[in-house]
């Protein structure tokens, strides 16, 4: 009886622990800072590597080069980058939690910049685009990826 107890519960503590897909040189949940404590001063974390999680809500439709995160902060979401075709994300990520590595980056942008900007995620995402609904130029911050996980 003892056996068989053992037995369940190294099945069930395996069962547990979830399997990770690896993209470019990965990344690791246990090194993932609050986006909420990068935001405090974000212009202090630009340029510096990070390791960011969350919950994948948003994938690029088009070549999988960027996903967003759920973050900790104000309901808002970290978008993270990877150069086209070096990390392809799938779109079945959606939902799964991931962890992501890279330089935290900054893009000030115009007004014209974010238009085109808005444009081409609207594109890649095959929804309707009106440049006159931007009426002000954005600041985007974001992890330009060289690693993630994903959880299975």
């Amino acid at each position: 009886m003892k056996i068989l107890s053992f037995i369940l519960i190294t099945i069930l503590a395996l069962s547990s622990f979830a399997s990770e897909k690896k993209f470019g040189t990965g990344a690791d949940f246990s090194e993932a800072k609050p986006m909420s404590e990068i935001m405090k001063n974000p212009e202090a974390h630009i340029g510096k590597e990070v390791t960011v999680s969350g919950t994948i809500v948003d994938v690029c439709a088009k070549r999988g080069c960027w996903v967003q995160l759920t973050s900790d902060y104000k309901d808002e979401k970290v978008r993270v980058k990877v150069k086209d075709g070096e990390i392809i994300f799938p779109l079945d990520s959606r939902g799964k939690k991931a962890a992501a590595k890279g330089e935290f980056k900054k893009l000030d942008m115009d007004l014209e910049q974010t238009k085109k900007y808005l444009e081409h995620i609207a594109e890649e995402n095959k929804k309707k685009f009106d440049p006159a609904s931007v009426k002000e130029p954005m600041v985007v911050y974001q992890v330009q990826a060289t690693g993630a996980v994903v959880q299975d």
